[in-house]
């Protein structure tokens, strides 16, 4: 032996230079996901270094489909998938969801390709959160559980359309506080970072997942877990449970307006009086209510399948985190 210091020789230990090369093999897999607009395409343009995503501008979706780009940071392969935006006119976001992760398992992301993060993006012109994203926040929270909202970073953009950033600061703040949209996601290990549209930014946000997969493998949640121990019995479920409270709240609240348009109800006598005004009254009514009756049939049916969407969607997202061997 020659007694040369392996650490000072600029020389790496047998141990070093295998992890390094297993690093080196790894695929680094992250979704970006968030609103139409909210500068998806944008983020991975900046981050590969090349306009090769359509960007869209306004509220009109340019990504109809997921779309991996594949790239390196140094010596380690990245991809981003590109993702459709919630908040669409023509899908909600669960269906919006179920076309994603149906996308993953057909291209194989869900079995020899697991997810090692996801990369929310929040445009800060968005103020306001909305029912529809109170809602999938909830049903991804209860989806991916608390061991696994270290691999979700909340990102923010579109600061420079900002003028008074103190007060969209004041904003964002009330999305962390108790009772916030965020609350649950940050205080159980997500990270909120800022943007700015750089390519070091969006380097060092995907460097982060990559540390912590280095670290900790590829993350489990909680469904899955829940799954195995209730013998597969989806209604028995964190996802399961919340997925009902979401359904029945949207047919209480088509019920509620039917009760409130009965307390309205003009007198009966109304359908066949003499006074034209009367008469009219009676039909105003008696048409709305149809309407309303109509609605409201369309919408348990549109809850149904919601719910069977739904149903297919939470089992498929199971597989976006699993653990296994690296």
């Amino acid at each position: 032996m020659d007694g040369t210091d392996s650490s000072t020789s600029g020389e790496r230990p047998p141990g070093a230079a295998r992890d390094a090369k297993r690093k080196q093999g790894t695929k680094t897999t992250i979704a970006v996901l968030g609103v139409t607009g909210a500068g998806k395409s944008t983020f991975i343009n900046v981050a590969f270094g090349l306009d090769t995503l359509e960007v869209s501008h306004g509220s009109k979706p340019c990504t109809q489909d997921p779309q991996p780009v594949e790239f390196r940071i140094g010596n380690r392969t990245v991809v981003l998938i590109d993702t459709p935006g919630f908040d669409d006119d023509k899908r909600d976001d669960v269906r919006i969801l179920e076309d994603i992760a149906t996308w993953m398992a057909r291209k194989g992301y869900l079995e020899e390709r697991k997810l090692d993060g996801l990369i929310f993006l929040h445009p800060v012109t968005h103020t306001r959160a909305g029912r529809s994203e109170l809602n999938r926040t909830q049903l991804l929270e209860k989806i991916l559980g608390p061991d696994a909202y270290n691999r979700v970073f909340i990102a923010t953009t579109m600061w420079g359309y900002i003028a008074n950033e103190d007060l969209v600061q004041e904003r964002l703040n009330s999305r962390f506080a108790r009772g916030g949209v965020w609350h649950e996601l940050i205080s159980n290990g997500a990270q909120y970072v800022k943007h700015d549209n750089t390519q070091r930014s969006a380097h060092e946000i995907i460097r982060r997942i990559m540390a912590i997969s280095d670290t900790r493998g590829k993350p489990k949640t909680l469904l899955e877990n829940e799954l195995k121990s209730k013998e597969g019995r989806l209604g028995h479920t964190t996802a399961g449970r919340e997925l009902e409270r979401q359904i029945k709240g949207k047919i209480k609240e088509a019920e509620n307006l039917i009760t409130a348009h009965m307390e309205n109800k003009p007198p009966v006598a109304f359908k066949h009086s003499k006074v034209s005004d009367e008469r009219k009254a009676w039909k105003r009514w008696h048409n709305d209510m149809r309407d309303m009756q109509t609605q409201l049939s369309l919408e348990r049916q549109r809850l149904d399948k919601l719910q069977n969407i739904v149903v297919r969607l939470i089992k498929i997202l199971a597989s976006w985190f699993r653990s296994s061997s690296r």
